[in-house]
């Protein structure tokens, strides 16, 4: 009687007792096994990134120097042995990756910018300037292409932007111009013609009316 009581006040048997504790869940060794791996092979990865990106950084600070190597070449002043091609190139590579980084298209373009201008022919200005100090590396990396091309280029996008912007002007003008038959052409006699009209006298006198025939193009006013 005494045995059946102990088992009633606990209320679990002994033996079931010891099922429960042993139903704890503990990682077994080929999960852990499975993590180790993961980690490893991430430092892989890691690893041949980090070396990956220092070759890239090496190819593009040879490329900077050879560029850097040529302004002894192309102007005739004197350039002092303190300005090292090598060295004003690692600056710049440095410069690029801390202000740019290359982990994206995007940002892969602008060293592409970068290296072109400063490597193409028709652009020795830019190479001598940052060689010279004159175009601190810090300041390279943040300028536009537009800001990086040669003076001659230049010179020739502006004039591109001055035609652009005549011809806008030009052709707001044309469409402010309204086309009637009221007025007849003097020289060609033909009635087609196009007009705008102007205050240029005082405000309570009529407007000045400028008429241009289509066919002949010739100008007058009313």
């Amino acid at each position: 009687m005494a045995a059946l009581s102990i088992e009633k006040d606990f209320g679990v048997p002994n033996r079931k007792r010891l099922i429960i504790k042993s139903g704890i869940t503990v990682p077994n060794a080929e999960t852990e096994t499975e993590i180790v791996k993961k980690k490893i092979e991430h430092h892989h990865r890691q690893d041949s990134k980090l070396i990956k990106n220092s070759d890239y950084r090496e190819s593009v600070r040879k490329l900077l120097a050879e560029a850097f190597s040529r302004v002894s070449s192309e102007t005739d002043e004197s350039i002092s042995p303190a300005f090292d091609p090598v060295e004003v190139a690692a600056a710049v590579e440095s410069a690029m990756y801390e202000r740019i980084g290359w982990s994206n298209p995007i940002k892969k373009a602008k060293y592409r910018s970068v290296l072109f201008n400063l490597k193409d022919p028709k652009n020795p200005d830019l190479r001598r300037k940052v060689l010279l100090g004159e175009i601190k590396a810090e300041t390279l990396v943040t300028m536009s292409a537009e800001e990086m091309a040669s003076e001659k280029r230049q010179r020739e996008n502006i004039q591109i932007k001055l035609k652009k912007l005549k011809r806008c002007v030009h052709d707001a003008d044309e469409e402010d111009k309204a086309t009637t038959d009221m007025f007849q052409c003097s020289r060609c006699r033909e009635r087609k013609c196009t007009y705008y009209q102007l205050q240029t006298r005082s405000a309570d006198e009529p407007m000045t009316t400028y008429i241009t025939c289509v066919k002949c193009n010739k100008r007058w006013k009313v």
